[in-house]
């Protein structure tokens, strides 16, 4: 009986002392998936699927609320989701690729890609990747002026003819910076940037559900979810886009314009836990992938963190993310090899930084 009683504190104590412990093993684990039932019966969220991976080992996979809430339509695993900014880091994997190749130098002008470029001088690929070009994104509202445009080179053309009033060197966050890097790429490849990241992410990886261009006829678009945008003045999602209309951009911009699977960019972000690697393949070396996950200019005045190339970046301990306007979210923390990918098709609204805070509480339990 006492060996018992002391086995049975000896396990307790290790399941509140230990951060390597499963999430499918933790309490909090039933309350994540609580909450997320709660925000979509309460209406705060109208979907979301949720995978969790650990050590390579899917630990998590749920989906939760609607793909379409006006057609009654259940939202189910395996989605292909309108994933927006988190196109972002698939651009700059592909210009670390091109570097690694020898196309094209982190230190190059971009006064060699855009000769009659008009902001400053001094900016360079490396700058566009970490966010600290001093371009600001307030040309074009923002930068989402992409939807004027039919084409890459005239949007990123046109904004090249602009002067930015940010401050170079510092952080400000802008979706030309990797519309830029696109077209960069094109320039640095012969190829469109595509066909350059079909042929060089997409397809290496496997990544059967990932595309760089929505059709209404494609076979896969009754796959994707219709997509909502909180209004404050009516105090709900409001329904402004479903699968039956073509987006309102043309063109993959290097900033958005991304569709995928939550599995499929599970897979991409695995590269990067795994120092690059993907099976017996090196896609990317590891000191790139150890430069890349580098905070390499802080933002919003935070200690621990910011931007590096492609990714934004938490250094204590190193984390490394990315969230959409469509309002997912895909998170990894390198010394646990464990990431989260939250997809969902609200914009705006308190979901995801309620997901965040129960994420928190889930992975750093010693510090909430």
């Amino acid at each position: 009986m006492k060996l018992s009683i002391l086995l049975s504190c000896l396990i307790f104590t290790l399941s509140c002392t230990n951060k390597k412990l499963s999430i499918s093993e933790k309490a909090e684990y039933t309350t994540l998936e609580k909450s997320i039932k709660e925000w979509t019966e309460s209406g705060e969220l109208m979907g979301a699927e949720v995978l969790v991976i650990e050590n390579n080992k899917e630990t998590f996979h749920r989906s939760f609320g609607w793909a379409d809430k006006e057609s009654g339509k259940k939202l189910e695993n395996g989605s292909i989701w309108a994933v927006m900014s988190m196109a972002k880091p698939i651009t700059a994997t592909a210009v670390l690729m091109l570097m690694e190749d020898g196309k094209l130098s982190l230190d190059d002008p971009i006064l060699k890609y855009f000769p009659e470029f008009k902001g400053n001088s001094q900016i360079t690929i490396r700058h566009l990747l970490e966010q600290s070009s001093g371009d600001d994104g307030k040309h074009g509202s923002g930068g989402h002026n992409v939807v004027e445009f039919e084409s890459l080179d005239e949007w990123i053309n046109d904004w090249a003819m602009q002067e930015s009033s940010g401050s170079f060197g510092e952080f400000a966050y802008s979706n030309f910076n990797y519309g830029a890097l696109a077209y960069i790429v094109e320039k640095a490849s012969g190829q469109s940037i595509e066909k350059y990241i079909s042929d060089h992410i997409i397809t290496p990886l496997g990544l059967k559900q990932t595309y760089v261009k929505f059709s209404i006829n494609s076979d896969w678009a009754q796959n994707v979810p219709s997509r909502y945008q909180w209004s404050d003045s009516l105090n709900r999602f409001e329904r402004f886009w479903t699968n039956r209309q073509q987006p309102s951009w043309a063109f993959y911009s290097g900033s958005l314009g991304l569709w995928t699977t939550a599995k499929d960019y599970a897979t991409f972000m695995q590269i990067w836990l795994n120092k690059g690697k993907f099976g017996t393949e090196q896609i990317l070396e590891e000191s790139t992938v150890e430069e890349a996950l580098k905070l390499h200019v802080k933002a919003y005045g935070e200690g621990h963190f910011g931007h590096g190339y492609g990714w934004f970046i938490e250094d204590d301990p190193l984390v490394f993310r990315y969230g959409g306007s469509a309002g997912s979210l895909a998170k990894a923390i390198v010394s646990e090899n464990r990431l989260v990918v939250y997809m969902t098709h609200c914009g705006n609204g308190k979901h995801k930084s309620s997901f965040e805070d129960q994420l928190d509480k889930m992975w750093f339990p010693n510090e909430n």
